[in-house]
């Protein structure tokens, strides 16, 4: 569900572009938010997605072995990286939400000319890496089924 709801960042960022556009070329009034509200849509989608591509499989990975291994041995490596993967998210979800508060706690701004609070931005650091641990743990489950039972749960 996540990843539909946040799919809608996408459509925002793409009026943000065609407004700026329109009043760049069309009024020669061009706005000092466009450029920074696009890049902020836009790094928050790909942020917020990462649960929705883990729910796929449609991550990036070096598939030279992995595409010729069957569904069990793909499921017993992937339960044998999961500590990596556990531990690689899980400090994102923590150095992010650090992050996150330190900015909120200074009041911290983008410091560009239109200078939004910056803490939103990072706070999607934090919830986009605890979405995608969350749906690497309900796959490290399915994965635990597959060796278990030898075959697709």
């Amino acid at each position: 569900w996540s990843g539909k709801v946040f799919s809608f960042l996408i459509l925002a960022a793409t009026v943000v572009v065609v407004y700026e556009v329109i009043m760049r070329y069309v009024f020669n009034a061009p706005t000092i938010w466009g450029l920074e509200l696009t890049i902020y849509l836009c790094g928050a989608t790909y942020i917020l997605g990462g649960a929705y591509a883990q729910l796929y499989d449609a991550h990036i990975r070096v598939d030279v072995l992995y595409m010729h291994w069957s569904t069990r041995t793909k499921a017993m490596v992937n339960l044998i990286t999961l500590p990596i993967f556990i531990f690689g998210v899980g400090l994102l979800v923590w150095l992010g939400a650090d992050w996150t508060i330190s900015t909120m706690l200074r009041g911290e701004t983008s410091g560009s000319q239109w200078s939004p609070l910056i803490w939103p931005m990072r706070a999607t650091m934090s919830l986009g890496s605890l979405l995608l641990l969350l749906q690497g743990l309900a796959k490290a489950i399915r994965d635990f089924e597959v060796v278990r039972r030898g075959d697709q749960p």
